[in-house]
């Protein structure tokens, strides 16, 4: 019975090592990108406070997010995709990253070709709106401008329309 004792307190503490190891790397990187349930946690646990969300939302989308992946460091990032109702399809990606941002993280919702873009203005923001089409051939446009230190891009499978209307409601003033 001894033995079977100290058996089980050695593994019990071969086990408590592993997790203290596993935990040691997270603790030390804080802020690297990783998936969070809610806004709120982001909010809380990275203390990014502005994260801007559609105002507008169209009726086909389903709340809350799909996804959300967060980031402090090397910057402030937050990316966050939406799907369809019905299909459950990835229809709505927003990205909010710090303009220092060289190296853009991709999205879920990718526009893989750009037809044509023209420049936009949206409540006073100059933005980039790009028509074109994701990997699977649909029609898929996104919008980028630029506000408080953020870069926000949002891409859309979907009419132009609705991508303007979710961007003008994001953008501030």
């Amino acid at each position: 019975m001894r033995r079977f004792f100290l058996f089980v307190v050695m593994i019990a503490a071969a086990v408590t090592a592993l997790k203290l190891l596993n935990w040691m790397p997270m603790s030390m990187e804080q802020g690297g990108i990783r998936k969070y349930r809610t806004i709120d946690d982001v909010r809380t646990e990275l203390g990014i406070k502005n994260i801007a969300l559609p105002a507008y939302f169209p009726q086909h989308l389903r709340w809350p997010p799909s996804d959300i992946f967060a980031q402090v460091k090397p910057f402030p990032l937050v990316i966050i995709h939406f799907t369809d109702r019905d299909t459950g399809e990835i229809v709505l990606s927003v990205r909010q990253a710090d303009s220092r941002d060289t190296a853009p993280l991709p999205l879920r919702l990718v526009q893989e070709h750009v037809d044509r873009q023209n420049s936009v203005t949206i409540k006073g923001r100059k933005a980039l709106l790009m028509f074109g089409s994701c990997p699977d051939g649909m029609a898929c446009n996104s919008i980028t401008w630029q506000e408080q230190g953020f870069t926000y891009t949002v891409v859309e499978k979907g009419p132009t329309e609705e991508l303007l209307k979710v961007a003008e409601s994001m953008v501030s003033g």
